[in-house]
């Protein structure tokens, strides 16, 4: 057989693939999210964020079968605070039996799911969500909503003392999050289809309390606040789930490019290690003047892989895009490919979403989403969502691409043992007739689900190259 593998081997492409196996474990070692074999797992997929009442999705086998036809294979699942525990003390089994439910019928369609205790402007009486009312101290300061984008609602006082006094653990308002917490982990330890706890969405500070919180805060920020719901919450979910890692997160101000604040010079150190950091990456040109569009979701995206190195935790990038402009989302994904890191688009569907700066822009809320409100899936949006990309990596070196206006994939890896590469080789709208492949240090072998393609590395193969393109029609 020549050197060169230049096989023309279509994979025959379906809207709906072949049904997905059950889900095994992953874990993070050494910085990276694994497989139950060791192999590194990238991570594609979307949001899936009920912000009001009954605060969960009503995703269906649909929903996912249409998610796996595009190559996904983790959602982020919304838990409201508010849903969790809408009384001081009454955990609502009812609504973990639903989030349960959802759990499952991801396991029966090959996802994983990430559980994220999701809030934006602390709670509802903000316009926001999260935290139920009485779990709200803001000590009686009047709130004025500001027009416009919701995020400028966290500059008025009333939401930064809120979160002041949840940080200080006011009344043991804190603590009461970390026991809600621990209940939802209780009910999915030992569940291999969750992928971990996303433990803060977009945690941020009072502004009016001066520096540092400010834009952007100073590292000491994360010491005084956000450190301390760590250091309780991350214990107390090992003491009921040592199976499934956490994702900590950030001040928001990452999101655009700024500098983390967690285990940077003058910050804290983050001390648990084989975790996970849940990141974002959008742009702002009022908050981060003086960074271009492409160069502050660059640095976001590079920042949060140096720092996930630095704190000895796996990154993976929870949201972008909330957009109909595709050039961010192209942009965005081949930054996340180019730093060989996964990603989950911000959102499946809008879910009469309140809080998304979305709303402010063309298109308005729904512009946010994969499936508009009427049922219509936007097809451009998927044509760049849905991409090939190395699921499974059996080695070291990984390093790929995709050109999503073309469909050329490309990828390069050392192997090293533990079973072989899964590619995904994504069906319509990327390949409609196909893909072509070639390369050389491998042996191509058939996946169960069709979209899919295993790439047994030679032996003595030093090195692995890969390549697919569009097959011509027929």
């Amino acid at each position: 057989m020549a050197r060169a593998l230049a096989a023309a081997v279509a994979i025959v492409a379906l809207t709906v693939p072949a049904a997905a196996a059950a889900q095994r474990p992953l874990a993070v070692k050494g910085g990276t999210i694994v497989d139950d074999r060791g192999r590194a797992m990238i991570l594609h997929g979307a949001n899936a964020v009920f912000k009001r009442a009954p605060y969960y999705p009503p995703l269906t086998r649909a929903d996912f079968r249409r998610m796996r036809a595009w190559g996904f294979n983790t959602i982020r699942l919304g838990v409201i605070w508010a849903g969790l525990e809408p009384s001081p003390g009454v955990i609502d089994q009812g609504y973990l039996d639903h989030l349960d439910a959802i759990v499952d019928l991801a396991a029966e369609e090959g996802f994983w799911v990430l559980l994220d205790m999701h809030q934006d402007l602390y709670a509802e009486r903000f316009g926001g969500e999260g935290a139920p009312e009485w779990a709200v101290k803001d000590d009686g300061i009047p709130f004025t909503p500001v027009p416009g984008d919701f995020a400028l609602n966290y500059a008025t006082p009333a939401v930064g003392r809120s979160f002041t006094n949840l940080w200080t653990d006011r009344d043991g308002i804190r603590t009461e999050y970390v026991r809600a917490f621990n209940s939802l982990a209780e009910r999915f330890a030992g569940t291999d289809t969750v992928l971990g706890y996303d433990l803060f969405n977009e945690p941020t500070c009072e502004f009016q309390v001066g520096y540092p919180c400010a834009i952007p805060p100073g590292a000491e920020a994360a010491t005084l606040w956000l450190m301390p719901l760590y250091d309780q919450l991350v214990p107390a979910l090992r003491a009921v789930d040592d199976s499934h890692p956490v994702f900590y997160e950030d001040s928001p101000t990452v999101n655009f490019g700024y500098p983390f604040l967690i285990g940077a010079p003058g910050g804290p150190a983050w001390p648990f290690p084989n975790q996970g950091l849940s990141h974002h990456v959008y742009c702002s040109e009022e908050l981060n003047a003086g960074a271009s569009c492409p160069q502050q979701e660059r640095e976001a995206t590079n920042n949060a892989v140096a720092i996930a190195a630095h704190n000895d935790v796996a990154p993976l990038q929870t949201e972008f895009g909330a957009t109909d402009d595709l050039a961010p989302l192209r942009r965005v994904t081949r930054y996340a490919d180019a730093a060989g890191e996964g990603w989950l688009y911000w959102q499946y569907k809008t879910y009469g979403d309140p809080t998304t700066s979305s709303s402010a822009g063309p298109g308005g809320t729904d512009a946010e989403s994969i499936v508009a409100e009427n049922g219509r899936v936007k097809t451009a949006k998927v044509r760049v969502l849905a991409r090939a990309y190395p699921e499974r990596i059996a080695g070291t070196g990984a390093r790929w691409s995709f050109d999503d206006r073309k469909a050329v994939f490309t990828l390069r890896y050392r192997p090293r043992g533990g079973g072989p590469t899964v590619v995904v080789v994504l069906p319509r709208p990327a390949y409609p007739h196909g893909a072509c492949t070639s390369g050389r240090g491998f042996d191509r072998r058939s996946d169960p689900e069709r979209n899919r393609l295993r790439l047994h590395a030679k032996r003595r193969a030093a090195r692995v190259t890969f390549r697919a393109v569009p097959c011509r029609s027929r």
